[in-house]
């Protein structure tokens, strides 16, 4: 779940070329995000930790209801909320400024844990 477009198409793209992943949708809002992931299950969700209308504990509380074995790693380029998302029931935090390699290998490392 991505709030900025170009971000969310350059996200797929550099997650489209690894092929151990699949993309399952992608949401703008939080209600996209949770309608699809009571539809999909996924097994990892990344969620922009600045999505417009994102109340995280709120989000995080209905997704881990919905789907309690998907992962959510946050993503943002403000670490300073990486320790409150993971306060409020995020399992992992990616900070958006890595670069494509770096940021491949720190998401497949959260997967592999």
């Amino acid at each position: 779940a991505e709030g900025e477009n170009h971000v969310r198409m350059a996200l797929r793209l550099m997650l489209d070329n690894e092929e151990s992943l699949m993309i399952v949708g992608e949401a703008s809002t939080p209600e996209s995000l949770i309608a699809q992931v009571c539809l999909q299950s996924p097994d990892i969700i990344l969620l922009d930790g600045g999505l417009p209308g994102l109340h995280p504990q709120r989000l995080i509380t209905v997704i881990k209801k919905c789907c309690p074995e998907a992962r959510i790693v946050i993503t943002s380029v403000r670490p300073e909320i990486e320790n409150t998302m993971m306060e409020i029931g995020a399992d992992a935090f990616l900070p958006k400024q890595l670069l494509p390699d770096e940021y491949i290998w720190t998401l497949l490392s959260i997967i592999d844990k």
